[in-house]
């Protein structure tokens, strides 16, 4: 990775514009409630996986439309939160060639 990628801080799903191609970076649920890590990894929210956010439910932005690897989901806002992103490196994305 380059010294302008690692510059680039994590954000969490629920604040990614939509089309963006993200990885994700880490899981962490909130405190009252750790069994959201396990069900986000066993639905595919794992270290550097590659993620997009495809629209938001209107009204409000609630659910989320999520792509992750090759399956798409739709997630509250609160369940997206927990995600970390940070853009995609070109060339890495899984199933695409950049």
């Amino acid at each position: 990775m380059s010294q302008a990628e690692n510059a680039i801080p994590a954000a969490t799903l629920d604040l990614a514009s939509i089309g963006d191609a993200l990885t994700v970076q880490h899981v962490e649920p909130p405190h009252g409630a750790p069994e959201w890590a396990r069900w986000l990894e066993e639905i595919g929210f794992i270290v550097g996986e590659s993620v997009m956010l495809m629209a938001r439910g209107l009204p409000g932005g609630d659910p989320l439309v999520v792509r992750i690897g090759q399956s798409t989901f739709a997630l509250r806002r609160a369940e997206a939160a927990c995600v970390r992103v940070a853009p995609a490196v070109r060339g890495r994305q899984h199933g695409r060639e950049g």
